[in-house]
């Protein structure tokens, strides 16, 4: 019984604690993540940090940098409505995605760039890709935080 007592002593002082996430911070920029680095920020390993990228937000929203056979793709781990101007008639859930040294015809930024498009799950469930607002590299900050 008694360890019982100090079981739930400790559980009531760890409840009452306020647990505070790694906070978000500019690590660098997407020029960096380049297909050499695999995605990666120097100095800020993927297995310690997690990226995030503050893209149609406010704050930085978590993402995932992958391969498939060639180049990588950067896009948010969480989707969030797109093509929301009207709410009433239509959203998606969506987001951003960032690709270099893929096959893909548009991806022409070169070196330490980043082809933007926006992608999105149609009613039938599938993904889809949209619309671009260019190549960024320098001028798109990207976040870490602590694991």
């Amino acid at each position: 019984m008694k360890h019982l007592k100090n079981f739930t002593a400790i559980g009531l002082i760890l409840s009452s604690m306020q647990l505070q996430a790694a906070p978000w911070f500019v690590c660098g920029n997407l020029s960096q993540m380049t297909v050499a680095n695999n995605a990666t920020i120097p100095g800020r390993p993927i297995n310690q940090y997690e990226y995030g990228i503050a893209y149609n937000s406010i704050e930085p929203v978590p993402v995932l940098a992958s391969n498939w056979n060639v180049g990588y793709r950067i896009y948010n781990k969480v989707p969030y409505m797109t093509f929301s101007d009207n709410p009433a008639v239509s959203m998606y859930q969506g987001g951003f995605v960032f690709y270099s040294g893929t096959n893909s015809s548009d991806d022409t930024c070169g070196v330490g760039g980043w082809r933007h498009k926006y992608w999105w799950t149609d009613s039938a469930g599938v993904v889809r890709t949209t619309s671009s607002n260019g190549c960024y590299g320098v001028s798109q900050p990207v976040y870490c935080k602590l694991r």
